[in-house]
């Protein structure tokens, strides 16, 4: 993908998660989200850190604290939430801003590769140019989510931002089907996106146990599962659904346990 469409996606959810932080009365920092033992605060708090130690502005990341192998270490983000105990919610929504300015303005030269290894990644993490800019934009429009549910201010996906990272997610699926099930070859699932962002696709496993992912839904699949955009988000981020919700589905229930179960790929 355009790497300019990554930065686009995350500057349009920087922008609304300040103005969102802007407004939120005092008693909201510390409210629960759907991120696991993390508070409000807890999430600009990580989301400051981030931002910070790319951008070279502020506290920084945990300099102390590094990442192997693809993923952040559990250690390097609690690190960085804890590097920041003592600051007030002001003082982390001003890391923040400072940091997304600077992100922003560095950002405006694109990297010419985006297969390179970005010169700075959090924790020291090899991460590619394009995996660096996907993954900042799917952080910050998931944790600009967490607060939104967290606070009862819904939003945000009627943007660009929304768009790219629901699309990503769907195409996680045929690795959910097939890798992390293994379900059979013919195996076929049906997703239906109800909105805000409305999306139907088929998962597929092939003779090869291969999943694959199209668009529209086949006639007669194993089974058929039907979720609000915002539902699908949170369970494909691994987030404790703290709002009712509405799921509903036809055919393998077993099926439709096992991917309810497993849907979640982000760490």
């Amino acid at each position: 993908m355009d790497l300019s469409l990554y930065v686009a996606g995350w500057a349009e959810s920087a922008d609304r998660t300040l103005a969102l932080l802007d407004d939120l009365p005092a008693d909201a920092w510390e409210a629960p989200t759907g991120c696991p033992g993390w508070t409000v605060r807890d999430v600009v708090a990580h989301l400051a850190a981030l931002e910070a130690e790319l951008a070279g502005t502020g506290r920084g990341g945990p300099g102390a604290v590094q990442s192997n192998g693809g993923e952040l270490s559990a250690a390097y983000t609690e690190a960085g939430v804890s590097q920041r105990a003592d600051m007030s919610p002001v003082e982390l929504v001003e890391e923040l801003r400072t940091a997304v300015a600077a992100r922003r303005a560095a950002l405006g030269a694109l990297p010419e590769d985006p297969k390179a290894t970005a010169e700075a990644a959090p924790g020291g993490i090899g991460w590619s140019n394009e995996v660096l800019l996907r993954n900042r934009l799917i952080d910050m429009f998931v944790h600009e989510q967490d607060i939104r549910t967290a606070v009862g201010v819904p939003g945000g996906y009627d943007g660009r931002a929304a768009v790219i990272v629901v699309s990503g997610f769907l195409l996680a699926l045929p690795y959910v089907l097939a890798k992390k099930l293994k379900a059979e070859a013919g195996t076929e699932l049906v997703l239906e996106l109800t909105g805000p962002i409305n999306r139907t696709v088929t998962v597929e496993v092939g003779d090869d146990g291969r999943g694959r992912l199209h668009d529209g839904a086949t006639d007669d699949p194993t089974a058929r599962l039907s979720m609000a955009t915002e539902t699908f988000v949170d369970l494909v981020a691994g987030r404790e659904v703290i709002q009712p919700v509405s799921i509903s589905w036809t055919g393998d229930s077993s099926l439709i346990g096992d991917v309810l179960a497993e849907i979640a790929i982000t760490p």
